[in-house]
């Protein structure tokens, strides 16, 4: 989704300084949990937060959770609240000077949230990122002791190393390092602290953002893992099961702690899990917008319209039938079994 941003100095600093203060708590606890979204995405998000408050309560229970929405409002933040005491909803906005070049502008401002999850250490002994698009399916809170190092991923199966966040890599660079995906990611204080506290990586991250901005692909991934051999870090590697794709077999869902739609096949318009269906259902009983970023044919948006069935979570969620026919009719006869997915 592109977008057009642009932000002098001085709006970064006043951004900075409101981020540093709604997230500065007078007695936080143990973890903080990460979620980002923008305004167009918090149907999904809403799905996120639901499935790790449901499936992972012990370490919900521990953990102040952080939802920045960009571009958001008092209707989105009161949905989100609803959900726990615990949940707490931020205005995020970039809080430094990064060109909007067009590899940087075609994600909006909430993708770079994620580089706070740095920042949040110096406040937590533990952070955890999840992003907007996964299913959390299983207990969390066991996944801290694995961590020896103080940061731990997944391998990205696509972009298998940095090179392939980059139109073009950087001479300072190791283009065949390991590529991690950024959609999950962990934190502890094991983590080497620089000098100027653990904020300094997260300024670091926006720092190379904005010198590479003619040069990333996925800006947010790629600055990331470039800074796990700047800062001579020892990433644990998570197995696959904390950070599954949607397109897995039923066995390895079964056994999944996060499943992740990555890429153009997502939840709302391709697969159908039970569970996301049935909090995407909640999101729109309490109000929320419909998810609206899907790419449905004419056809299908017309039809829709013709029969207002575009009030329907079954029509909003399920495959466009003209385009996709064989997907669509798998999807309802899910809907209508109801299996795990």
């Amino acid at each position: 989704m592109s977008v057009k941003w642009e932000y002098n100095v001085l709006q970064c600093q006043e951004t900075r300084r409101r981020i540093n203060q709604q997230t500065q708590l007078d007695t936080p606890r143990r973890t903080a949990v990460v979620f980002t979204c923008s305004r167009a995405f918090t149907f999904c998000t809403y799905v996120s937060v639901s499935s790790f408050l449901a499936r992972s309560p012990r370490l919900a229970q521990e953990s102040d959770i952080f939802v920045f929405i960009w571009n958001g409002n008092e209707k989105l933040r009161r949905i989100f609240s609803a959900l726990s005491p615990q949940v707490r909803v931020l205005d995020f906005d970039m809080p430094y000077p990064v060109p909007a070049r067009e590899s940087i502008a075609c994600f909006t401002p909430a993708s770079y949230a994620r580089f706070e999850c740095f920042r949040l250490l110096d406040q937590y002994e533990r952070v955890l990122f999840l992003d907007s698009d996964v299913l959390v399916r299983n207990e969390l809170a066991d996944l801290f002791g694995q961590i020896e190092h103080g940061i731990a991923f997944t391998l990205d199966p696509v972009m298998t190393t940095v090179s392939r966040n980059f139109f073009s890599v950087p001479a300072c660079v190791n283009p065949q390092a390991p590529g991690y995906n950024a959609g999950v990611f962990a934190l502890t204080r094991a983590l080497p602290r620089p000098s100027g506290g653990y904020a300094a990586v997260t300024d670091w991250l926006y720092e190379k953002m904005a010198q590479w901005a003619d040069e990333v692909f996925l800006p947010d991934q790629a600055v990331i893992n470039v800074a796990v051999e700047h800062f001579g870090w020892q990433v644990t590697v998570l197995p696959r099961d904390y950070n599954r794709p949607a397109s897995a077999s039923h066995r390895e869902l079964k056994r999944a702690f996060v499943v992740h739609s990555t890429g153009p096949r997502k939840f709302w318009c391709y697969y159908y899990f039970r569970d996301w269906y049935n909090w995407y259902a909640r999101w729109i009983e309490q109000g929320g917008e419909p998810v609206s970023v899907r790419k449905d044919s004419p056809r299908y948006l017309n039809f829709c319209q013709k029969f207002g069935l575009q009030h329907k979570v079954f029509f909003q969620l399920m495959p466009d039938f003209f385009a996709h026919p064989t997907k669509a009719l798998r999807f309802a006869i899910k809907a209508w079994l109801k299996p795990e997915f």
